[in-house]
């Protein structure tokens, strides 16, 4: 379930990437809106979910919004879930390093004394 929390919040991060290019997109004066690919990417960039207003559309704003509140809530629930699950890595000198395998030596020496 992590994993696919992770694949969500990356799937919509490139989905704003994709909102932003098509913005810039718009500003290009002699494209042709109802050219089918160029109609495509502005529909599925959210450009007429709600009517311009003075020629300026704000629904990618509004979408890109929504997807920002939809990351939060992402992030909220694998830092309560599972980030307690993540790996952590942890460095050591060397000195660290031959004390901790000092220290198994001899526990591994204790329980051979044992048997």
């Amino acid at each position: 379930m992590a994993k696919l929390i992770i694949f969500l919040n990356k799937l919509l991060n490139l989905y704003l990437y994709f909102i932003i290019g098509a913005c810039i997109l718009s500003w290009i004066p002699n494209i042709n809106p109802d050219y089918p690919l160029f109609n495509f990417i502005f529909t599925a960039a959210g450009f007429y979910i709600i009517p311009p207003f003075m020629g300026i559309s704000f629904s990618p704003a509004l979408v890109m919004m929504i997807c920002a509140l939809i990351m939060m809530g992402l992030k909220k629930i694998y830092d309560k879930f599972y980030a307690k699950q993540k790996p952590e890595i942890i460095i050591i000198t060397k000195e660290q390093f031959d004390k901790i395998k000092e220290q198994n030596e001899i526990k591994e020496e204790n329980k051979n004394d044992g048997i």
